[in-house]
């Protein structure tokens, strides 16, 4: 008997603690993601011109950071590394001269880094939406697309 009280006690207070735990939140009463900052982000490229970007095993992933410091531009082509300058008012950046490292690599990565450096002559505005940055042209086109990377 007290075997089968002690039994009807553990069901009861299991039953209340499942009672008691928080269901998950809707989508829609969720909080909304606060925007990335433009600046000291490092922004993974995701696509080109619409086309996803692919990153190839032993190859450093395509990306950028804006680095306030000198309004300094660092980051990688997929292949090589790049540096250079910016310029951002509001909606409005501009990339200054930008260098890169000259290692050949696979067809891939090399058709990647041209367009990669071609899209960063063409921008001339930009917007963050989120973990998601935006590089568009003169006729607001998206010219390349960023996802935020958090590396620590």
């Amino acid at each position: 008997m007290i075997r089968y009280l002690t039994l009807c006690v553990m069901i009861g207070i299991t039953f209340v603690t499942a009672g008691c735990s928080s269901a998950p939140i809707d989508n829609h009463e969720r909080a909304e993601r606060p925007d990335e900052s433009l600046i000291n982000t490092y922004w993974k490229l995701v696509s080109l011109d619409g086309a996803p970007v692919i990153t190839h095993k032993d190859f450093r992933e395509a990306h950028l950071v804006l680095q306030q410091q000198a309004s300094r531009l660092a980051g990688a082509t997929g292949c090589n590394t790049l540096m250079g300058s910016y310029r951002v008012e509001n909606e409005r950046i501009v990339f200054g001269q930008i260098a890169s490292t000259k290692m050949a690599c696979p067809t891939a990565q090399m058709k990647t880094e041209r367009d990669f450096l071609a899209a960063l002559k063409e921008v001339t505005a930009w917007s963050v939406d989120g973990s998601m940055l935006v590089l568009s042209g003169d006729n607001n086109e998206p010219l390349a697309v960023f996802e935020a990377v958090h590396l620590y």
